[in-house]
């Protein structure tokens, strides 16, 4: 086989995986409604608890990476739950004003639906961040990010992309931060809670 070939004959190149990434990413920010954006603000805005559910693996990462960044930006009352008892016990006790934050590869993962429904059947708004295809978590949300990744799984293990998740969540901070500070330069103060 010559150099740069894959097994199949067909050749790849370096160029060709970039290319791909590279799309996702420009498809997802062509995904990006302001109207989402300002609805994600309005839960920022309220002060209320947020809730973000790590489902395990690599997306635990991209939940960890917005915990971190909600944290970083001087937001208080966010919650990192790995255990979904422990989850499905806080959504059941019905917190006063919650968000709820999902993100989902696959947007398919029952662990993450249920946790879903029981939020939406206790009234606690969820802000979802899931592919572009048709899935039950982002008709579930009240608040939906969609992103482009070419779903990938090697010797069964799933290892998607998750570069669009991450451009997500950096869009929806960065947009914030600069609302926040032309709102600060303005005098304007915080926008009504939710």
């Amino acid at each position: 086989a010559k150099s740069g070939s894959t097994r199949s004959g067909r050749d790849f190149t370096t160029g060709m995986l970039t290319d791909t990434i590279s799309s996702n990413v420009q498809a997802t920010s062509k995904l990006m409604r302001e109207e989402s954006l300002e609805q994600a603000f309005r839960f920022l805005d309220s002060g209320c608890p947020i809730y973000l559910w790590s489902p395990g693996g690599l997306t635990s990462v991209a939940v960890e990476y917005f915990e971190k960044l909600l944290l970083s930006i001087g937001r208080q009352g966010v919650y990192f739950i790995e255990s979904v008892r422990m989850f499905e016990h806080i959504l059941r006790s019905r917190p006063r004003e919650a968000l709820l934050i999902l993100i989902s590869t696959s947007g398919r993962y029952e662990t993450t639906i249920r946790l879903a429904k029981i939020a939406q059947a206790e009234g606690i708004p969820i802000l979802s961040i899931t592919p572009y295809s048709d899935n039950e978590i982002a008709e579930l949300a009240d608040v939906n990010f969609r992103f482009f990744a070419n779903q990938r799984e090697h010797l069964g293990a799933e290892f998607t992309s998750r570069l669009p998740i991450f451009f997500v969540i950096n869009t929806i901070i960065q947009c914030y931060l600069r609302l926040r500070d032309a709102r600060e330069r303005e005098g304007g103060g915080h926008a009504p809670t939710v």
